[in-house]
């Protein structure tokens, strides 16, 4: 379990372990706050002492790949943090704190961060995403137009077909029977999560 961590940091924290486990040693302070397009180095750092202050990370002061992920997180190894539900239908509150780890290994989904979240809803019903599937997100600020995201619209999140225009945001369902949600320029801010490459489905 991750609780305490904010969304932020549980994403540096899955890229750490994840970094670490495919290529058998951690990465540096710059390798982190470029994976995550971080204009400065130093925010990298803030959010890898946070880990350590919490208990996830351990460092050695003086040398650059000397890291360890400890605590929950690494007796969660291979695992994928469930943060919680998303609507395929309207947004829903996002979770969080992950609560429980998926057993599947995210180097099977190649590199990066992941997460699960459940679905809610069946608005994506059209793309086969029926309500109670768990999707799989790589964890990413951006998306191709087209892609399946997680997007947040203020403090909610819900999941749709991404297609941007010059002054709207559609995000696309799949249901002919939902609306698509537009979101204009002056509408607040929306943000992508992750873009989804995964579904396992509701037994």
């Amino acid at each position: 379990m991750t609780k305490g961590l904010t969304a932020r940091q549980r994403e540096v924290l899955d890229f750490i372990a994840h970094f670490q486990e495919s290529r058998g040693y951690p990465p540096t302070v710059r390798e982190v706050a470029g994976h995550f397009g971080f204009r400065s180095p130093r925010a990298a750092h803030d959010h890898m002492k946070a880990l350590e202050r919490k208990g996830f990370l351990r460092s050695e002061a003086g040398r650059p790949r000397a890291l360890e992920v400890i605590g929950a997180r690494k007796r969660a190894h291979g695992g994928i943090p469930m943060l919680g539900r998303i609507a395929a239908g309207q947004p829903i509150m996002a979770a969080e704190e992950a609560d429980e780890f998926v057993d599947i290994d995210p180097a099977y989904f190649g590199s990066g961060a992941f997460f699960a979240l459940r679905v809610r809803g069946e608005s994506m019903i059209g793309d086969h995403i029926a309500d109670g599937d768990m999707v799989i997100l790589r964890s990413q600020t951006t998306a191709q137009p087209g892609q399946v995201v997680a997007a947040m619209i203020d403090d909610e999140v819900t999941l749709k077909h991404y297609h941007p225009g010059a002054d709207v945001l559609e995000l696309r369902a799949t249901n002919p029977a939902v609306a698509n949600i537009r979101v204009g320029r002056g509408d607040g801010p929306t943000r992508i999560l992750g873009v989804m490459v995964g579904l396992v489905r509701r037994t």
